[in-house]
């Protein structure tokens, strides 16, 4: 159950570790463990690790840690979304459920007709976000954490295209190829991005250039999606896509 999962950023170091901050005061006021209670922690590198309360503090706890496993949960595919910042607490969504189905990094894109622009409050949202992700990665067993990285203009987005075995915009436009023809073609790719535009979709000029860098135009369907909607649909895509 992940009730009793916990998060460590750091391996321990060390047989006995001490515990604080928000962990510490999930496991102690939340779950309520006691000396001797069973608790599972992974530092977000892959490792898993069986741990028991052996002292509590008001603020702080010290567990022995009694086995370390590697246990690789991951997909098969790395794959990056890269999105237009959606409206509220939309982007909280969609950042837990592309934890939830193991993409590997989301990158906040400026475009043109993006509607949210925090770059102003940038550190404050990127807490924030690494909390979501971290609760997600509590949550469905994943070892590994997403890294959420700084907002960047879509126009250095766009350079990174080579980074990438495959590089896709996802694109309403009636030449947008199908993303389903276009992963048919590249069946042994093992690192892909797909670029997810704002809800007024992206300007002319902004697709010309992603083209012209090396991304590839392709629609999911003939339904114009919201960015939350787009973006865990298309990562479900590239997990059937290169599963197994």
């Amino acid at each position: 159950m992940h009730q009793n999962r916990f998060y460590i950023p750091e391996a321990p170091a060390t047989r006995e570790i001490w515990i604080e901050g928000r962990e510490a005061h999930h496991i102690l006021h939340v779950k309520r463990a006691k000396p001797g209670s069973e608790i599972i922690l992974f530092d977000g590198k892959g490792i898993e690790y069986l741990a028991r309360v052996a002292e509590i503090t008001d603020s702080k706890l010290k567990v022995s840690i009694e086995q370390s496993k590697d246990i690789d949960r991951e997909p098969n595919i790395n794959i990056t979304i890269a999105f237009s910042i959606p409206k509220g607490k939309l982007v909280g969504f969609l950042i837990q459920k592309c934890v939830e189905l193991g993409v590997k990094t989301l990158i906040p894109v400026h475009c043109e007709r993006s509607v949210v622009n925090i770059r102003d409050r940038h550190d404050m949202k990127l807490e924030r976000w690494n909390r979501i992700v971290v609760e997600a990665s509590k949550q469905c067993k994943r070892n590994s954490i997403t890294k959420v990285e700084k907002v960047i203009p879509l126009n250095a987005l766009i350079k990174t295209a080579s980074n990438y075995d495959l590089s896709l915009i996802a694109s309403t436009e009636l030449n947008a190829r199908t993303l389903k023809s276009v992963l048919g073609e590249h069946p042994l790719i093992k690192k892909i991005i797909c670029l997810v535009g704002p809800e007024g979709g992206f300007v002319r000029h902004e697709i010309e250039i992603a083209i012209e860098a090396g991304f590839i135009p392709v629609s999911i369907g003939d339904s114009t999606l919201r960015i939350e909607t787009a973006a865990i649909a298309i990562s479900s895509m590239f997990l059937y896509a290169y599963s197994g």
